[in-house]
């Protein structure tokens, strides 16, 4: 089992994105009718809207937001670090959490988890707070 981690002020860009994106396009698996992010393992390993038209962030390349350790630009061991929390193959994901995480930002997450598994992949939910 592995912990990827976000920062939530970088992820937030790309679930506004693909909210308010007039519709999505097709993901590695086929087609996707709502709202997603793609979890991606290539070059690092990110989350990036589906949504259309593309978010643009230089040149051709779409805006991502890389889960920490796993970015090519700033760390210098990103491609063992990603091979050790999801593995040696490269993956897209799509994934309809972008309500829930959005959410989460906005309740005060600094940082969004994603738990990845064998056979699975998981939101982690925010703590309740106490009254």
């Amino acid at each position: 089992m592995s912990n990827l981690i976000f920062k939530a002020a970088d992820v937030l860009r790309v679930v506004e994105h693909t909210l308010a994106a007039p519709k999505q396009c097709a993901a590695f698996t086929g087609p996707v009718t709502e709202p997603s992010i793609l979890l991606v393992h290539d070059e690092g390993v990110y989350l990036m809207s589906n949504g259309e038209p593309r978010d643009i962030a230089e040149g051709e390349r779409s805006y991502v937001a890389h889960a920490l350790g796993c970015n090519p630009k700033i760390d210098s061991d990103w491609y063992d670090t990603s091979r050790d929390l999801v593995g040696d193959d490269d993956f897209g994901e799509a994934l309809l959490w972008a309500a829930e995480i959005k959410q989460q930002i906005e309740q005060g997450a600094q940082e969004i988890i994603i738990t990845l598994t064998a056979d699975s992949l998981e939101l982690q939910q925010l703590p309740s707070r106490k009254h």
